[in-house]
């Protein structure tokens, strides 16, 4: 519940993150289970020192492959990339 909280509390942020990163792209068009992805990611690796940044673009990639379209991956890993 806490770690919710943080992340909720950093939204504002983390979507900007998003978005300053998502060259061309507006929160609105990127599917819903990539930006659910990244906001935990970049929340992970910016606001959590608890989790090496590394193993938090790890996860993110294996999720959007799981869960993301065809070109997820590759787009989840790019975003994080630029803000990392």
């Amino acid at each position: 519940k806490l770690r919710l909280a943080s992340l909720v509390s950093h939204l504002s942020e983390i979507d900007d993150l998003i978005e300053e990163n998502a060259k061309g792209w507006k929160l609105d068009r990127i599917a819903k289970a990539e930006l659910s992805i990244l906001r935990v990611a970049v929340f992970e690796a910016v606001f959590d020192e608890g989790i090496p940044v590394g193993v938090a673009i790890n996860e993110a990639v294996e999720l959007s492959k799981e869960y993301g379209g065809d070109h997820a991956p590759s787009f989840v890993n790019g975003i994080l990339g630029k803000i990392v």
